[in-house]
């Protein structure tokens, strides 16, 4: 036996998706281990090259995910277990809430793959995104020296019931439409939940806008955006080769694109498909205001414009920020928010809401609502499950309430919610 770095056991972590596994279980097993927190969006750009991985060297390799949340939320076994239905995730995870696990192998960031030979030795370590090539060659390389166990580790699988809505996560809303992307499809229907078009054959479809007819939407994991148009009978590719496009606005004029994998926010002219400005530094993270050109973002997930005003906010800070006149503010900084995914504004003018931030609290699961004037921050609705999407028209907001698979409309004129039944024409 040669000399190494042992492997840690995992057999004592809290396994989610199936009966805990000791090292005699992996002797003689190609195991690979990946570091990950859900929230992450880093982490879920791996998980298309760990699902390559397992299917290339399904006899060969065991693929255990290790989750190592960062906000409260995300450590909650139930939080994590709709996590793995909703990305479709396919092998073992155990919940390292505690981060035990990830101190035990000195893990520095997330995500982190780390690879172990069938005799238990830890071979390497790969940190970031990216690194399906180099895993891919050191596998076939440790199959030279070993011929690994032909035994076969399942995990169980909790299926999803029929349903017209799986996971939720944006709603725009215009005149005549409200839209929901949801899984690979974005559902066009009317105010009152009846289901119009269907637009299939998306990448996991994320924000969405509606200007002159066109409906425009961004695929977070396919990194591309997609104009809907012709009585969204038409399909066509619109913007291709961008980092996590997640949330979309418009002023008639720019088409604004939140980048969560970049940390940025990009500005293009809607006529000539240009990049016309950019905001934050590229693959800078963090929480750092400025110019333009010298603020840092963290995670960008949603946007809303209230007159000139870019408003968004940074998930991985847990921040609301404002973007106006070529600098960037930041308004709350993580000590009352957790993970926000969904901005909605009022503007001025409008009756219910005027001038106000509407705010998918995720992580806190709850509705919250935010004055810029006297920089007050109330709870609206509480008790929700993941909200991520947010959109308001008059005094109605419309939101995703994402793991309980539903759309909420909440009056803000009587304070009272309800849910949307969606119906099939």
């Amino acid at each position: 036996m040669r000399a190494g770095v042992r492997s840690v056991s995992l057999e004592k972590a809290l396994w989610l998706n199936r009966a805990p596994l000791g090292k005699a279980e992996l002797l003689g097993k190609i195991v690979l281990l990946d570091f990950f927190t859900y929230g992450c969006i880093n982490c879920l750009n791996v998980l298309p090259d760990l699902a390559v991985l397992e299917q290339e060297f399904a006899q060969e390799l065991v693929v255990i995910g290790v989750h190592t949340g960062k906000f409260a939320h995300e450590k909650e076994d139930h939080a994590v277990r709709e996590a793995i239905k909703r990305y479709k995730i396919n092998h073992a995870v155990i919940n390292d809430a505690e981060h035990i696990y990830k101190e035990a192998y000195a893990i520095k960031a997330w995500p982190t793959q780390v690879l172990i030979d069938p005799e238990g030795y830890i071979v390497k370590e790969y940190r970031g995104e990216g690194h399906l090539d180099a895993i891919r060659d050191q596998i076939k390389a440790l199959l030279y020296s070993y011929t690994p166990s032909k035994k076969n580790f399942s995990v169980d699988k909790e299926k999803m019931l029929p349903s017209l809505l799986h996971y939720p996560q944006k709603i725009a809303v215009s005149a005549e439409y409200l839209f929901v992307s949801h899984r690979d499809e974005v559902l066009v229907c009317s105010h009152q939940g009846e289901i119009l078009h269907k637009i299939t054959g998306l990448s996991q479809p994320q924000g969405m806008v509606y200007i002159g007819e066109i409906l425009y939407i961004a695929s977070h994991a396919g990194g591309f955006i997609t104009a809907v148009s012709d009585g969204f009978s038409h399909k066509e590719l619109w913007l291709e080769g961008l980092r996590n496009p997640y949330d979309l606005c418009s002023d008639g004029k720019f088409l604004y694109v939140a980048l969560a994998g970049a940390h940025q926010i990009k500005g293009y002219d809607l006529k000539y498909k240009r990049e016309s400005f950019v905001i934050g530094r590229e693959n800078s993270e963090s929480l750092h205001d400025g110019s333009y050109a010298e603020a840092v973002l963290a995670q960008p997930c949603a946007m809303a414009l209230l007159d000139e005003e870019l408003w968004f906010v940074d998930s991985e800070s847990s921040s609301l920020r404002c973007a106006a006149y070529g600098e960037v503010t930041s308004h709350l900084r993580g000590d009352e928010l957790q993970h926000p995914l969904g901005l909605a504004a009022g503007s001025y003018g409008e009756g219910c809401g005027a001038g106000r931030i509407f705010i998918s609290d995720s992580y806190n699961n709850a509705i919250k609502v935010f004055d810029p004037l006297s920089q007050e921050l109330r709870v609206l609705l509480e008790g929700l499950a993941e909200p991520s999407g947010i959109a308001k028209r008059g005094c109605m907001l419309y939101i995703c309430n994402t793991n309980a698979h539903e759309i909420l409309i909440y009056d803000l004129s009587t304070m009272q919610s309800s849910q949307l039944i969606l119906k099939e024409k």
